[in-house]
């Protein structure tokens, strides 16, 4: 597996790391599909309200999300994902996208420009991607300029949401963004291993659509 660049060799031994960290987005989107389509329709029937504002993070569990907004009324969205705008657009729904550097890889905006964008709006819900959760407590990504983009998200949230399936429990990443307690996780459904797993202090929501 260290081989195949799934293990991070540590003092004392290995630490997984997600198998998703480093691909392009066009596989991505191919990933365990059903487990976060099921967590993105569970995200917004239980917490996007109508007449409210809310930010899509860049990542594509939360891409999953945009099919099941297309009804609820009088709702505003920003994000930072190029691919997320374009779907939005196409369902009418009112789209404000950040401007910045755009990262070839993720198609995320990134960068000061959008974080001061960012800086000055407020939303009811964010919602944002992981690339993993480490047993620390930790929410990580790859890319430090991502990782501040989400940190912002969270600061200007009401309540903050943090889509992830299950293959990501216990992996790291280089830039860590949230820790358990300033999010709530919505997850597909675990094992009684995988819960084993999970660090103290998480509060989680399996989404059993």
């Amino acid at each position: 597996m260290d081989q195949l660049g799934l293990l991070h060799r540590v003092h004392g031994g290995a630490q997984a790391i997600n198998p998703e960290s480093d691909i392009a987005q066009h596989i991505r989107f191919t990933i365990n599909v059903e487990q976060k389509r099921k967590i993105a329709e569970f995200a917004v029937k239980n917490f996007v309200k109508a007449n409210s504002y809310i930010f899509l993070d860049a990542g594509t569990t939360i891409y999953e999300m945009v099919p099941f907004l297309k009804d609820i009324h009088n709702l505003t969205v920003v994000t930072n994902s190029l691919d997320t705008a374009v779907e939005l657009l196409k369902l009418d729904i009112s789209t404000r996208l950040l401007g910045g550097k755009l990262k070839k890889a993720t198609h995320a905006i990134i960068g000061e420009t959008a974080l001061v964008q960012l800086k000055e709006l407020h939303f009811n819900a964010s919602f944002i991607g992981a690339n993993g959760l480490n047993k620390n407590g930790t929410f990580t990504t790859p890319d430090p300029a991502e990782a501040a983009i989400k940190k912002a998200e969270i600061i200007q949230a009401d309540s903050s949401y943090i889509l992830m399936d299950s293959s990501k429990i216990a992996t790291n990443n280089f830039a860590s963004f949230a820790d358990v307690n300033e999010a709530t996780l919505i997850i597909d459904s675990l094992s009684t291993n995988q819960k084993e797993k999970l660090p103290q202090g998480l509060i989680y929501k399996e989404a059993n659509v």
